[in-house]
């Protein structure tokens, strides 16, 4: 899905609290791009901006390339690895994770409803 959303090869984000981000010019629009997440994104070029799954303890992911300082965001984990293309090599020293891997992840992404459809 964050390729679909990113129209990139993977989504670059830098996660927190919501309690330590904020929005320093404007407000994004979102798009429900399932029913357990929303994507933010700027209203007038388009831009991703952000994903946040709809859940009280969820954490606050902003795309990396929108931020005023991206080298201040390092990669310290990859998730969604199952994802990964074949003719994708960097990285390879970075920690990983495929999508779901623990029971309660497992149990929360089965109620998933895709809003990005692909017809």
């Amino acid at each position: 899905m964050c390729q679909r959303a990113s129209g990139g090869i993977f989504a670059a984000l830098v996660g927190t609290s919501p309690d330590n981000f904020a929005w320093t010019h404007g407000t994004p629009a979102f798009f429900a791009s399932s029913n357990l997440a929303k994507r933010g994104f700027c209203e007038k070029c388009g831009t991703p901006l952000s994903f946040k799954y709809e859940m009280p303890t969820a954490r606050m992911y902003a795309t990396i390339g929108s931020l005023d300082h991206p080298e201040r965001a390092p990669i310290i984990k990859q998730f969604g690895i199952e994802s990964r293309l074949p003719w994708v090599a960097f990285c390879e020293d970075i920690p990983a994770e495929r999508t779901g891997e623990s029971a309660g992840a497992q149990e929360f992404l089965a109620k998933m409803q895709d809003h990005q459809s692909r017809d």
